[in-house]
């Protein structure tokens, strides 16, 4: 192999694919779109909280039970209280809902419908002893139910307020209220565990698992976009007078490697702001050497899908058929982030472990197990995790280069799996 011819086509590579349009777009547009995303997700998340309470102005009870007559005619709610608390300390501001009594649920149940009342909650005579409760509402919130909050409050206050004084019945109501949980860190110290740590144990994680996988995913895209745009186009049939298969091979591979990392670096660099705000809020711990394992994970990933997009790109007759193909394995690098919430939970768990294992996964999970609050992943199973995606890499790029060679310059039909094989099999 001669690695001039290696060189002048990864940088061929390099520079076609950076000047692109599309590669600026996806440079700034994709962090851009996940943090509008995130943005719409918590923000309005935490509005529409607020405003469910704001809009509970009156509550219509129908007592059977008797164990409210004397209850309180007022619910007072703090949304300070209701708020998680991300930033500056939101300021006391009480939400007063009337409580009405009626007479039966059909007068209820007018009064909601006529819009006189919020809700309606209806009180059975045997609720002391089974605590069966029913309540209507004109439409029902199924991302927020912050309203039952302060019935909560009221039925506590009503059945215990007789006997304490409001301080008391208050606390009894939210007993839990104030309270602090802490949790040991990487370093084996406690640390408090609000708000702001909740969001950023998950978000570094997210980030992290997302940043390695879409450039991996779009570095594969790009050898797959490359090679079946040339196959099509026969380029490649002049290309390959001048250069052997292997070269052009390896010329794409480092060079739209490059690519992605230069997309990393971008990515990085608009999100150092970002970090250095959350870092200053809560000073979160990460693992030591966590930049050359994610450098070790992408270079290895990026190899081992990069191997198989072009395999693919050589195989198959055009565009259209190399992205149906390859959108089943770039879907296994993301396979991980279905599981994520089981992941961040319990990074030890046999299905933590074994997708960061098991090659095509690998990248994503580790870097989810090793991004998590309180996780210790041992180093042998890092050790034994990058010793089976470089051996599954090493093996997709024999394959990718033997389908390549002969696959390059067939045109008409899609080669069926027995004829891959052998390729494979010859030398």
């Amino acid at each position: 192999m001669n690695w001039n011819q290696v060189v002048t086509i990864a940088r061929r590579e390099y520079k076609t694919t950076v000047r692109r349009k599309a590669f600026l777009f996806t440079a700034i547009g994709t962090p851009l779109y996940f943090g509008l995303v995130m943005f719409i997700s918590i923000g309005p998340g935490v509005k529409e909280r607020l405003s469910t309470l704001k809009e509970f102005t009156s509550l219509a009870v129908v007592d059977s039970s008797g164990l409210y007559t004397n209850a309180p005619s007022e619910i007072q709610t703090d949304l300070a209280l209701e708020a998680p608390q991300l930033g500056a300390p939101m300021p006391s501001q009480m939400v007063r809902t009337r409580v009405e009594f009626y007479p039966d649920q059909p007068a209820a149940e007018k009064a909601l419908r006529a819009g006189t009342v919020s809700q309606v909650l209806v009180i059975p005579a045997d609720y002391l002893e089974r605590g069966a409760l029913r309540r209507y509402a004109r439409a029902s919130n199924m991302f927020s139910n912050a309203d039952r909050r302060p019935i909560a409050t009221w039925l506590v206050q009503g059945m215990v307020g007789q006997q304490l004084d409001s301080t008391r019945t208050a606390r009894i109501a939210r007993p839990t209220m104030g309270l602090d949980l802490y949790s040991l860190d990487r370093n084996g110290q406690f640390e408090l565990k609000d708000d702001k740590r909740e969001i950023v144990d998950f978000m570094l994680p997210f980030a992290f698992a997302m940043l390695l996988g879409l450039s991996i995913t779009v570095g594969g895209q790009y050898l797959l976009q490359g090679v079946s745009e040339e196959k099509e186009s026969r380029i490649l049939e002049s290309l390959l007078c001048n250069i052997t298969p292997e070269e052009l091979l390896g010329g794409k591979l480092l060079g739209l490697g490059a690519a992605g990392l230069t997309l990393v670096a971008i990515w990085l660099a608009m999100g150092i702001p970002v970090f250095t705000t959350g870092a200053l809020l809560v000073k979160p711990t990460l693992p030591a050497g966590i930049a050359f394992i994610a450098l070790a994970y992408f270079m290895l990933a990026y190899l081992f899908y990069g191997s198989l997009m072009t395999g693919i790109g050589a195989m198959t007759n055009n565009m259209r058929e190399a992205q149906q193909f390859g959108v089943w394995f770039s879907f296994l690098n993301f396979a991980p982030m279905i599981a994520m919430t089981l992941i961040l939970a319990r990074p030890g768990s046999p299905l933590a472990i074994g997708l960061s294992l098991f090659p095509p996964t690998a990248a994503t999970a580790m870097m989810l197990r090793l991004m998590a609050p309180s996780s210790v992943v041992p180093a042998w199973q890092v050790a034994l995790s990058l010793a089976l995606l470089f051996g599954a890499a090493w093996f997709a790029l024999r394959f990718s280069a033997r389908v390549f060679r002969i696959g390059l310059l067939m045109y008409g039909k899609t080669p069926s799996l027995p004829e891959i094989l052998r390729w494979v099999g010859q030398k």
